[in-house]
């Protein structure tokens, strides 16, 4: 049991981030990480108010998402403000993450946008059905996107 532990752990640390290289194992540029920003800011910014835990739940999903640290975390999300719809039109957010992330990437950037959905413990009718659309903008199927709302892995395509 313990040697499992030891297992996980070390793969775990061993892991890249997995946002920080598109689908063709390049490093990702500003505009898919602000892509990325972006979609997570929105979700924050669709109920009532932008609370702390959505910010922190922001913070440390791109960290490590794309491995970097709280400065350039900080520079991105300024820059992904600036920029959030109207300035850019969600569709062309989209488009862009579906071109470059692979599924399971795309997967996991849906996911956290349901953990920043969730990190202020309402969910509010829109956050759902934003969740869904964007979801099914990048490409996923509706099980996918329920694994991902589930912190899962869907299961292979028969």
């Amino acid at each position: 049991m313990l040697e499992g532990l030891r297992r996980r752990v070390e793969n775990h640390l061993r892991r890249r981030p997995a946002l920080r290289e598109d689908r063709h194992g390049k490093p990702v540029d500003l505009e898919v990480q602000a892509a990325t920003a972006i979609l997570l800011l929105e979700a924050a910014h669709g109920d009532e108010e932008y609370v702390w835990r959505e910010h922190r739940t922001i913070l440390r999903g791109l960290e490590r998402g794309f491995g970097i640290g709280r400065a350039e975390t900080l520079e991105l999300l300024g820059r992904a403000e600036e920029i959030r719809p109207p300035v850019v039109r969600l569709a062309d957010v989209t488009e862009l993450i579906t071109e470059r992330y692979t599924r399971e990437q795309r997967q996991s950037i849906v996911s956290l946008l349901w953990k920043v959905i969730d990190a202020d413990g309402v969910l509010a009718a829109w956050e759902a059905v934003f969740a869904s659309h964007v979801a099914r903008a990048v490409g996923l199927s509706p099980e996918e996107a329920e694994a991902a709302r589930r912190g899962t892995e869907a299961p292979a395509a028969g």
